[in-house]
């Protein structure tokens, strides 16, 4: 019986390899994009960033040309 285990481990052990190799490469393309897609979330914050600031910037230059011309009256 302790041979045919023997056997049986002999016979899966190459396949486990196979699946670690397997496992390793996944995690390593998962890393891989999750750093391209840290990097395009960031690209995509920053322009977004730039339009909400031009926004604001109309926004409060708006209201300060409206205080002037109710202050002046």
């Amino acid at each position: 019986m302790a041979h045919d285990l023997n056997e049986e481990m002999d016979r899966q052990v190459p396949l486990m390899d196979e699946i670690d190799a397997k496992v390793d490469k996944a995690a390593s393309d998962l890393k891989n994009t999750n750093v391209r897609l840290k990097d395009t979330v960031n690209q995509l914050r920053s322009s977004r960033n730039f339009c909400i600031d031009t926004i604001l910037l109309c926004i409060i230059i708006g209201i300060a040309a409206y205080l002037c011309n109710v202050l002046k009256n």
